[in-house]
């Protein structure tokens, strides 16, 4: 393939030589005169926009690259008129050559060449960005795509003219100024190779502001890949959770004797990591670990021991088997309690492009005495909470010369299409050797650098790039020969000045104002990605009759009964487990057997009994939390409480009790009236009965508790922060409708952001006597106290915007759910949890996590529960999941989200409405799509088709705009409420609450029924189908009349509740 390529030198130094480095030789330039400017463009109509100052130079006669592969080619120059200069040339401008779509034209003048390329300081900037590890490539295909978004897309490439323009405008590179900095270094001989030992080179460095000033355009360029279908495989990859198991497939190792069974918590890809356990010797507790690695990364693999008290065990002197690790022992990569067991390479690829097989480890290890458990971590590049810093640093280091310097090398054009996997292997051998590691990677170790608290370490990619110089050395010379002999006649040394690029793009991407926009996986991967062995038993669940009935409720020919039990592990990212029966139509016993075999042993688990009639949840119990031992969960007995019951199409709800204020006091009242206030209430004045935010209700089932957020004027209260009046956010606590005493609580000041509330939505474990239910005076059951809640909890949004490595974030606030005990306001109170973004909405997940969505980011974030709270700047930040979704199609991102719920079972469901979002979007649609706790899509729903997919579609006429979300039920039968406006929301009758279902099998109707006149803004549901909406309106003294607790002489400004009904079947 012949190509013309033009450049723009117009600030080309005097008396210096200037070519082409490309394909390992030197191309020679000529000057452009008019009559080869005019010829060019008749030749390359493309060319005709670039004034005649910008068109100075091309290659004298076309190269022939390859057709197959992209690659880069710079222009060099020489340096004798710069007295500075240490070496004898250095780099220019740049550009990736991209081999065109088929067929090649023909040109009428052999001069012009089948193709052109053009080289100026917008091409250097999309080179910069092209350097990227998740968009670098030599893929014909895929580059094409990449470089399609820089050219094509107009957005896009109006950015990289800008990026071009600041690069111009800040002078070509020297030692001291430029648009990146020339950085000397002369290598050591490095035998076999080019590098003789006697030059100095230049490295280009970009500068600090060039790559603040990037920022923007490799977040466009990330978004827009990650949404490309065409580059699923190369560039991107997304795994399909799983959030429920079934008891049959739980078993995740082979199991050995009796005596000693280990199995792994979970045998789904983590982070791009998968694990197997095979035992070779029960007798002796030996077993293989499989440690396999999908991403394009290195990982140091590591166990901590962990005895039968749930302790860590200290034991530093034990290895592996057959230990003859050198990396462990000449470099303080461990700790007495965390055992380094072996590297993990990277999935093979050709130059980033994963191609068959994975990296994989292989260990023996045998479990010192005591052990009953161990926990493994795979560890290398990542973010996040890490309080064991050395565990990160040999996959660290190793993808920094593997994965992210060498390619820099081997982008040239020409390089072979050749796997890295040679590479790999070589570079496994010389880790056997001493002088290797002593003068290669202890060098490497000593730029790993990192910064923040162990609450949110950031890796310094700035000081990575370096890290290719210590390649530069004898011991490393059969990789280096590797390397150069790739590059078709390339030498090392004229790719030195792109050596640290592809850190650099890095670095451009995860600063700190692209880090809320960006969807890496690798850079993004926790810095220890957690697995764990355990002891297993088998677990036997006893399920027993709801004590008011001493019967099961019966089945029938057109709706048998079945039953589920589950196992939910507490504070662990791995699937619940599941047991399934059907009920004999005759069945007349007074106990239901469910078995759990290969339980592994630790932490804490919950049972929980569904029993079905048809698709009727029509019974539950659940133990509350428990320890996870054999002594506690060999036997487990569950006592069932009937539900009301189902939801039918007929189930139109009606309006029963509404929250009002009488006699000074808040109460409920029952009135078939609903409130008639709607969105065009919203008032945003400082003074009055004004409200302007609706920020979401919240439910407490074991509390019998409702809490709401908003924002208004008229509240009676100053800023917690400033003292200051005004409209402010404030908290607000009732009892549901048949509660013994109302528990008002009120924020005692307000906040200047948003804030809101979040209980624990599950149903609780109940108090029993004599093998009766304790029952209220309302015939419930009273919850009991020892079963552990998840929690309750406001948002502090005062310190979102200190820095997050310090003690920065949107902080969860523990609430006291009784009677008497008011909000705790002060900023001092401990912390249970904090997100990186403002969370528009925020769920509690029955694992013991704290979910939370970004509306702003398009953000999914989750973090984990601590037992107890801790000061602000301890606690983990919750993780970072999703990004912005631009194709429909694209699983695992989000366009609006709106609200988010999960379900009983841990399925995690966004609500998306493109029409909420305060930028009108070009695609209209409103969507649920489901997630698991690693951030990943879960196939809960059925497409048009009857196929399993993330998604609940809603509606794509953008009519309707969503509200909010809540979520009844599991994977076998679980209701979505979905509350929504048509049109602009201003007449109570354009209002809907849509009752959606999914469950083992595509509904036979979706929705199944729709209530209208529910003018809300919010909505909780309880398991027994009970819906409470947060009115628009303000609170009434049941006569319609604005009332509350006095302020001055007006009442203070709160929204009402209502209580919502389904009608009790007939017949």
């Amino acid at each position: 393939m012949f190509t013309a390529v033009h450049l723009d030198l117009s600030d080309a130094i005097d008396g210096e030589d200037y070519w082409l480095q490309a394909l390992g030789k030197r191309h020679g330039l000529s000057p452009h005169t008019d009559q080869t400017r005019a010829a060019t463009r008749a030749c390359w109509p493309q060319l005709a926009a670039v004034p005649d100052r910008c068109l100075t130079h091309f290659v004298t006669q076309p190269v022939a690259f390859p057709a197959d592969r992209a690659g880069r080619v710079h222009v060099r120059h020489t340096l004798r008129t710069c007295p500075w200069a240490k070496a004898e040339s250095c780099a220019g401008n740049a550009a990736i050559f991209v081999p065109p779509s088929l067929p090649l034209r023909t040109p009428a003048n052999p001069d012009c060449g089948q193709h052109f390329l053009y080289i100026d300081y917008v091409t250097t900037a999309k080179t910069l960005v092209f350097h990227h590890p998740d968009l670098i490539c030599t893929d014909a295909a895929a580059a094409r795509t990449i470089h399609g978004y820089m050219n094509e897309n107009a957005a896009i490439s109006l950015m990289f003219e800008t990026l071009g323009g600041v690069m111009r405008d800040m002078g070509k590179p020297t030692e001291t100024s430029g648009w990146a900095l020339l950085k000397p270094f002369t290598p050591l001989a490095v035998p076999g190779t080019s590098i003789d030992g006697n030059k100095t080179y230049y490295e280009t460095s970009p500068t600090d502001a060039v790559v603040l000033a990037a920022g923007d355009v490799m977040t466009a360029m990330l978004k827009a890949t990650k949404n490309d279908a065409s580059l699923e495989g190369k560039k991107w990859t997304q795994a399909t959770g799983t959030s429920v198991l079934n008891a049959g497939a739980a078993t995740t190792g082979l199991v050995g004797d009796d005596a000693w069974t280990p199995a792994l918590q979970t045998t789904d890809e983590v982070s791009g990591v998968t694990a197997q356990v095979t035992v070779l010797d029960a007798s002796k507790t030996q077993l293989q670990l499989t440690l396999t690695n999908g991403y394009l990364r290195f990982l140091g693999a590591y166990i901590q021991f962990i005895d039968a008290t749930g302790a860590v065990m200290s034991v530093p002197d034990w290895t592996p088997d057959g230990y003859q690790d050198l990396v462990a022992t000449l470099l303080d990569i461990q700790y007495p309690t965390i055992r380094y067991i072996g590297h993990i390479g990277p999935q093979n690829n050709i130059l980033a492009v994963p191609v068959p097989p994975p990296g994989t480890l292989a260990v023996g290890i045998t479990f010192p005495k005591g052990a009953v458990g161990a926990v493994i971590w795979s560890s290398g590049l990542g973010t996040g909470a890490n309080p064991d810093p050395k565990t990160p640093i040999i996959g660290g280091v190793l993808t920094g010369v593997m994965n992210l310097a060498i390619p820099s090398f081997m982008l040239v054009a020409g390089t072979a299409a050749t796997a890295m996997g040679p590479a790999v292997t070589i570079l496994d051998s010389l880790l056997k050797n001493a002088p290797f590691i002593a003068s290669v990677v202890i060098p490497m170790v000593q730029l790993f650098t990192t910064s923040g608290s162990n609450g949110e370490m950031k890796m310094n990619w700035s000081a990575f790039t370096a890290l290719f110089r210590a390649l530069f050395n004898k011991a490393a010379a059969q990789l280096l020969i590797w390397v150069e002999a790739q590059m078709a006649g390339e030498e090392l040394a004229d790719e030195i000045p792109f050596a640290g690029w592809i850190m650099v793009g890095i670095n451009i991407a995860i600063g700190l104002a692209q880090l809320a926009e960006t969807i890496a996986e690798v850079a993004t991967s926790p810095w220890n990605i957690e697995n764990r062995i355990s002891l297993t038993i088998t677990t036997s669940v006893a399920v027993q009759p709801d004590p008011r009935h001493k019967a099961f409720p019966q089945g029938s020919p057109m709706n048998p009964a079945h039953y589920r039990v589950k196992m939910i592990y507490r504070d662990q990212s791995r699937a619940s487990v599941a047991d399934a029966h059907d009920v004999p139509a005759d069945f007349t016993g007074t106990t239901l057997a469910a078995s759990f075999p290969n339980n592994t042993l630790g932490g804490q688990v919950k049972f929980e009994a569904d029993f079905y009639v048809g698709e009727w949840l029509a019974a539950k119990a659940t133990t509350g939390w428990m320890n996870n031992d054999a002594a506690t969960v060999a036997t487990v007995t569950l006592v069932l409480v009937e539900f009301p019951v189902p939801l039918t199409i007929g189930s139109i709800y009606q309006h029963a009790a509404l929250l009002t204020y009488q006699n000074d006091a808040y109460v409920w009242q029952q009135t078939a009236a609903a409130p008639a206030a709607t969105i065009a209430s919203t008032n945003t004045s400082p003074t009055g009965n004004a409200i302007s935010v609706w920020s979401g209700l919240t439910l407490s089932q074991r509390a019998g508790m409702l809490g709401f957020a908003w924002k208004a004027a008229g509240l009676g209260i100053t800023s917690c922060v400033n003292g200051t009046g005004g409209q402010l956010f404030a908290l607000q606590n009732a009892a549901i409708p048949g509660m013994g005493d109302i528990a008002a609580k009120f924020s005692s000041c307000g906040l200047d952001s948003v804030s809101g509330l979040v209980y624990d939505p599950y149903p609780p474990k109940f108090e029993m006597l004599n093998g009766n239910w304790v029952l209220d005076k309302n015939n419930r059951p009273v919850p009991d106290p020892a079963d552990l809640a998840l929690g309750s909890y406001w948002i502090d949004p005062r310190k979102a915007q200190n820095p997050m490595d310090a003690d920065g974030g949107y902080h969860l606030r523990q609430v006291v759910l009784d009677t008497t005990t008011p909000f705790d306001m002060d900023a001092g109170q401990p912390s249970w949890g904090r997100f990186r973004h403002q969370p528009d909405s925020v769920a509690l997940h029955p694992g013991g996590y704290y979910v939370g969505i970004n509306s702003a980011h398009k953000r999914l974030q989750i973090g984990r529960l601590p037992a107890a709270g801790a000061a602000d700047g301890v606690l983990p930040v919750a993780r970072v999941h999703a990004g912005e979704a631009l194709q429909p199609q694209r699983r695992g991102l989000l366009f609006h989200p709106v609200a988010v719920a999960c379900s009983y079972d841990g399925t995690i469901m966004v609500l998306e409405d493109t029409k909420s979002a305060d930028v009108a979007s070009p695609i209209v649609l409103a969507r649920i799509q489901a997630f698991d706790l690693a951030g990943r899509p879960v196939n809960r729903f059925f497409d048009a088709d009857g196929q399993p997919t993330p998604f609940l579609m809603l509606s794509t006429t953008g009519e309707n705009t969503y509200l909010d979300l809540a979520v009844v039920g599991d994977q076998h039968m679980t209701y979505l409420y979905v509350l929504y406006y048509g049109g602009d929301g201003s007449s109570p009758s354009d209002y809907s609450m849509a009752i959606y279902q999914y469950g083992l099998a595509a509904p036979a109707t979706n929705p199944l029924v729709t209530t209208t006149g529910i003018a809300a803004a919010g909505i909780a549901v309880d398991m027994w189908h009970t819906a409470y909406a947060l009115n628009y309106a303000m609170t009434t003294d049941g006569g319609g009349n604005p009332a509350g607790p006095p302020v001055g002489s007006a009442a203070r400004t709160v929204p009402s509740v209502s209580e919502w009904l389904p009608p009790v079947p007939t017949g």
